[in-house]
């Protein structure tokens, strides 16, 4: 979570500074979701990513914009980071809701950011649209 300092308080206006270098700035609601690893190596994700639920499992995984298999809808922004072993199936915590540092947020493919167009609809517009309710600061 991110810090907020009180800069100036008059009774009538009420100035923070908030810092934005960590993922989670505020009001962040959190929700586990099953992540399933059927490869035989071992898989690194990383606080921040991007996610996306496969519509016919309802596992995560991290969001593709070039998918079709209902996981290029974003989800949420994964909350810490897992090593998971191959074969593996792990719960985790996906923040659904808040204020999230959009520098912060990571994309599986080198070439996804927040202007990828999925849909007709950039990366970060659906962010807003798609989730329970993640504003990007």
């Amino acid at each position: 979570m991110s810090e907020q300092n009180i800069v100036s308080n008059t009774g009538r206006q009420l100035f923070i500074n908030t810092d934005t270098s960590k993922i989670f700035i505020g009001n962040n609601r959190y929700t586990s979701y099953p992540y399933n690893n059927s490869a035989y190596d071992d898989v690194t994700l990383t606080a921040g990513t991007l996610m996306g639920v496969v519509t016919a499992t309802g596992w995560v995984i991290p969001l593709r914009s070039t998918a079709s298999d209902g996981s290029q809808v974003p989800i949420g922004i994964l909350a810490e980071d897992h090593i998971v072993d191959g074969g593996d199936l792990i719960d985790v915590s996906i923040c659904v809701a808040g204020d999230i540092a959009a520098d912060q947020i990571v994309f599986d493919l080198a070439t996804d950011n927040l202007d990828t167009t999925i849909s007709s609809r950039r990366i970060r517009d659906r962010i807003g649209a798609d989730t329970v309710g993640i504003k990007l600061v």
